[in-house]
């Protein structure tokens, strides 16, 4: 990342431990709770932003039932909490999370890095043992998987699915997605993803990376679908999906028009 970016970041984390300047506890608590509110706002956020681009170009209202669920269980905010935040701390939060997303390529890993330093640092695997993929392994993995992928699938025309049953932030798929983006929006819309993660935390963190970058840089998945499950002992994970979001041909075929103009 160039020196501006991680300045940037360096802003995002100062900004995130202010939500909750206002609070009593230890400073490490503060720190845990304030980052998860921070990720579990800015989720709300860009799927709110992601619906009013989606009627931007035209989809309707039973359009949009159909293809976007959202479940907000894991992301809902407590209205007694949310009074006892910094708003100003949050509003500025998401803004700097945004625009670092914009800076940087479609699809890149902005919260993994955040969350080692923020939520698991010196836990040494507690709790669920956690350690995320680092962001050098997952770009040497993606590519090797594309090299793999391009020689067996070829020219290939129909959606293809990718899958994660543990997915943390999402820093394995990350790339896979971003090396598709690469070659163009014709790509990006045949990718199915499907994340899977027991920690809520994470799915809403996974979510918030992939909703993001499609706001942002309008690289469109034919679908996107994030569930908080056991995948080892539940049998039907989807019915736990947190969101799924189906892109309509309708959204595709206008974001294409409108770019093409731009040009």
């Amino acid at each position: 990342m160039s020196q501006s970016i991680d300045l940037k970041i360096k802003d995002l984390k100062a900004s995130i431990f202010q939500i909750t300047s206002h609070h009593t506890v230890g400073v490490r608590a503060k720190q845990d709770l304030a980052f998860s509110v921070f990720v579990k706002f800015s989720l709300g956020v860009m799927l709110n932003q992601l619906i009013a681009r989606y009627r931007h170009y035209g989809v309707t209202d039973t359009e949009l039932a159909e293809h976007i669920y959202i479940d907000d269980t894991h992301f809902r905010l407590d209205e007694k909490l949310f009074g006892t935040l910094n708003i100003q701390a949050l509003a500025t939060s998401v803004r700097l999370y945004k625009e670092v997303v914009e800076a940087l390529p479609a699809f890149s890993d902005v919260l993994t890095m955040l969350i080692e330093e923020i939520a698991l640092a010196d836990r040494s695997g507690d709790g669920l043992g956690q350690f995320l993929t680092p962001n050098d392994l997952s770009s040497l993995l993606a590519m090797l998987l594309h090299t793999l992928e391009t020689n067996d699938r070829g020219a290939r025309a129909n959606s293809w699915a990718f899958y994660d049953m543990s997915c943390g932030a999402g820093s394995l798929q990350l790339p896979r997605v971003a090396i598709e983006a690469d070659n163009g929006r014709e790509k990006t819309k045949l990718i199915d993803l499907e994340m899977n993660d027991l920690d809520p935390f994470m799915c809403c963190a996974a979510a918030l990376q992939f909703v993001s970058s499609i706001v942002v840089h309008e690289q469109d998945l034919h679908q996107l679908r994030v569930t908080c499950s056991n995948a080892l002992t539940e049998t039907k994970p989807h019915s736990k999906s947190m969101i799924v979001i189906k892109t309509p041909e309708k959204l595709f075929r206008r974001v294409m028009e409108a770019h093409n103009q731009r040009i």
